[in-house]
């Protein structure tokens, strides 16, 4: 019996660390990421142009929301590299990226972000 209250305690400190992974997604307006996730990328994009990157993709913080509509906060390491990848994206609302870090909530603590 106390082994496992000990396991489970531990497991439940585990849940709390950060856990390096790979998130695979599109990059957008973190102000907007909520909202594309309720109601849908495209008709955010349609009624709030200013959710849109086009023209305007230098912004103070990014996130990627995956196919699994789960967003995540790009850190300040990784909205350096969205901004470098933005720049010389030709379709900067549609820009898939495999995003490399740690996760820790739901923020990305990014180690390296490549364009997919």
């Amino acid at each position: 019996m106390r082994k496992a209250l000990v396991l489970a305690l531990l497991a439940l400190g585990v849940t709390g660390m950060a856990t390096a992974a790979e998130v695979q997604g599109v990059v957008v307006a973190w102000s907007c990421a909520k909202r594309m996730v309720k109601n849908g990328r495209q008709q955010t994009l349609k009624q709030h142009h200013s959710c849109s990157l086009v023209g305007k993709y230098n912004r103070a913080a990014y996130g990627v929301i995956t196919a699994k509509k789960k967003y995540y906060l790009l850190d300040g390491n990784g909205a350096q590299w969205a901004r470098t990848l933005l720049k010389d994206s030709p379709d900067k609302d549609n820009l898939m990226v495999v995003v490399r870090g740690k996760v820790q909530g739901d923020t990305i603590q990014v180690k390296g972000m490549t364009e997919l």
